[in-house]
């Protein structure tokens, strides 16, 4: 069987795992802030409901991650998540790239909402989660 051969110690890779699961928590939970107040203070759409839908999961699922990896019968539990979540998020960037930069920001999802930072500023998190 083939292995690769990183060089790095079990106790580092541990903590770079770690940190990659809170980086995905963190940038969901701000995804989540974000989605809402335009859920909140606009007109939903498809899009928004997605999005929030994604994050809240990953809020739930990815919580314990962070401590996961130091466990010492840790066996990629996460993997089969991890690979489904990014396809999710993926989805998710894909529709925020084409709500937010291919015609001006300002009236798209929501319509009307002129917050093109705050949209911008979802869109990079949502980057991020992936």
């Amino acid at each position: 069987m083939f292995r690769f051969n990183t060089n790095l110690s079990s106790g580092t890779s541990k903590c770079l795992l770690a940190f990659a699961h809170f980086m995905t928590w963190a940038s969901s939970a701000i995804v989540v802030g974000i989605t809402g107040y335009f859920i909140n203070d606009f007109d939903r759409n498809q899009h928004l409901t997605f999005w929030i839908v994604i994050s809240a999961m990953t809020l739930a699922f990815w919580l314990p991650a962070a401590i996961v990896p130091f466990f010492g019968s840790y066996k990629s539990w996460y993997l089969p998540l991890n690979f489904v979540f990014s396809y999710l998020w993926l989805a998710s960037f894909i529709f925020a790239a084409q709500d937010y930069n291919l015609v001006g920001c300002d009236y798209t999802s929501p319509v009307n909402a002129r917050k093109c930072t705050l949209k911008k500023t979802n869109e990079s998190f949502i980057f991020l989660a992936l």
